[in-house]
């Protein structure tokens, strides 16, 4: 049996599909980076090949859907453990049974497929709501996050809409990637470790954050403070880069 390597890239992952979906001895898909050497499956290094990627993404936008295409990209932004080979088997059901297959709510496939999808969708609603921008020149704005997800691809629309007159810079610390705006085009850069750190240690100054915390501060009734139900709808891990809510415990 064979194990097929991605380089971690959507368009390595679709070309790992391509080989896997015509593979009939119930191969894997792994990551590169994530690949543990197992007896049972032979390693297969899968190179980016770009006519197998378009005939891929092609195929499910066309033969299956938009929506399901939507799906298999938030499976893949969910870097949850197995959603490889979770969107190998939920591509196989649908070019099998067509989109009405998703209406299936007991199969176990489709409800893995939700809850991953689920997981990605509430986190990018959480974060459009938690990023948190510093000032670092005249309308140039930074800000560090650190989700469980990949989820900043996602955050595109919603912050390039409302920031559309200003620049700005989401840091993903965990993926070492920048979501930059500059008014006129908006892209994903991948950093090296040097430039990440660089960028998370730049010293910022912004007497807005200040003025932000007493704000919040001043409006806060203590004797009406719920924290159980507080991390219920802010999660603790999300807080350190949350300037109203870093100096709580």
């Amino acid at each position: 049996m064979k194990n097929y390597l991605y380089d971690g890239s959507f368009e390595g992952f679709l070309t790992a599909i391509f080989y896997a979906y015509q593979d009939k001895e119930s191969p894997l898909i792994t990551r590169e980076l994530n690949y543990i050497p197992n007896l049972l499956y032979e390693p297969i290094k899968v190179n980016v090949e770009q006519d197998k990627f378009k005939r891929v993404y092609t195929s499910i936008q066309t033969k299956l859907s938009t929506s399901i295409l939507s799906t298999v990209y938030y499976l893949y932004l969910s870097e949850l453990k197995g959603f490889e080979n979770l969107c190998l088997d939920y591509l196989k059901l649908c070019y099998r049974y067509g989109e009405s297959i998703n209406l299936a709510k007991n199969n176990d496939t489709i409800i893995q497929v939700d809850s991953f999808r689920r997981k990605v969708t509430l986190e990018v609603h959480r974060f459009n709501g938690f990023v948190r921008f510093k000032e670092i020149g005249p309308k140039y704005f930074y800000a560090q996050i650190e989700p469980d997800h990949n989820i900043l691809p996602l955050l595109s629309e919603h912050f390039t809409k409302r920031f559309s007159d200003q620049r700005f810079i989401i840091h993903d610390l965990k993926r070492k990637t920048a979501l930059v705006y500059n008014q006129e085009e908006v892209y994903l850069q991948q950093l090296t470790l040097e430039e990440s750190h660089a960028l998370a240690s730049t010293n910022i100054i912004d007497p807005f954050q200040d003025l932000f915390k007493s704000y919040y501060d001043g409006t806060t009734i203590k004797e009406r403070k719920n924290p159980k139900l507080q991390r219920s709808f802010v999660p603790k891990r999300y807080w350190k880069h949350l300037a109203e809510m870093c100096t709580l415990d």
